[in-house]
């Protein structure tokens, strides 16, 4: 009566006709002797053992997996970062210096945080700034500014593009004190977040007019499979056009595996094989995805 039709205790005794603490009583001796066993249907339980697997197979500190419903319109860029959001307000603690690139997904992420003082927090941009036309303007400075709203914290920006002409110009421009300051700030960061671009002809960087689509047509055909602070890698982690990598501004990618937290944000069937890059690469240590994801990762 009680757990298979739903009545309340009152009901059963006034139906058998026994005291209401008698039927308690019963119903409790029943579990006790193993008459009656509750069994929990958790549902993230597999999202759970994803997370489990993903941290054993690329030694993560951690693997979040998070939900995605069938029915949610949302794009899955928000439903990470809602995940990676609630990760960062577990991690960021006072006199926390916080590293942030920039991105459709990061700033899905800013979006989503939550005030959440902290004392002397500092945040810092890791790569140079895009300038463009459309999702091309979203860069680091919007970014850094809604992170430092939410932990109460003073921004950091790195005035400069994020690739060059020459490596000349690059070393004149890390040679003004201000452009140092800030990348010195980065790479001591204990904290990165950041996603893994998709090299494709849609890349922020092609809309920011950095390629053209024929040249990263090409990129891809030299093994890029993702891009990290616009530092293109290959499916093994290694920089796939060093030419290119050193006209570009911003941490390098081993600055990435000294972090305490290297918090990668990213997910989809088109960023597999750039988060798998980056996971063999060693560039993070933390990776909030979906589910599907994390089977494709799982798989090779």
């Amino acid at each position: 009566m009680y757990y298979e039709y739903g009545l309340d205790q009152q009901e059963i005794a006034e139906r058998v006709g026994l005291s209401r603490s008698r039927i308690s009583r019963m119903l409790t001796r029943a579990r006790e002797a193993g008459i009656v066993q509750v069994t929990i249907a958790d549902p993230f339980r597999e999202e759970s053992l994803l997370a489990q697997e993903l941290q054993t197979k690329y030694g993560l500190k951690k693997a979040i997996v998070c939900p995605v419903p069938r029915s949610s319109r949302a794009p899955l860029a928000w439903h990470l970062a809602q995940a990676a959001a609630r990760f960062l307000r577990e991690i960021v603690r006072d006199g926390a210096v916080i590293g942030v690139c920039g991105g459709t997904t990061m700033l899905q992420v800013a979006r989503a945080l939550r005030p959440l003082r902290r004392k002397d927090v500092s945040v810092v941009q890791l790569e140079g700034t895009l300038s463009g036309e459309g999702e091309a303007l979203i860069h680091g400075n919007e970014i850094a500014v809604l992170f430092a709203r939410a932990f109460a914290a003073t921004p950091f920006f790195l005035n400069v593009p994020a690739i060059v002409a020459h490596e000349e110009v690059k070393e004149a421009l890390l040679a003004e004190r201000n452009v140092a300051k800030v990348l010195e700030m980065g790479k001591s960061a204990s904290i990165a977040v950041f996603s893994i671009g998709h090299p494709d002809r849609s890349s922020l960087l092609v809309q920011a007019g950095y390629f053209s689509p024929e040249e990263m047509d090409s990129l891809v055909a030299a093994g890029a499979v993702g891009d990290l602070c616009s530092r293109f890698f290959s499916e093994d982690g290694s920089i796939c056009d060093e030419s290119l990598n050193t006209r570009t501004i911003g941490l390098e990618l081993q600055d990435f595996t000294r972090k305490d937290f290297a918090v990668a944000v990213a997910g989809g069937p088109q960023k597999v094989a750039g988060i798998r890059g980056a996971l063999r690469g060693r560039f993070a240590n933390v990776l909030v995805t979906d589910e599907s994801t994390a089977q494709q990762l799982l798989e090779v």
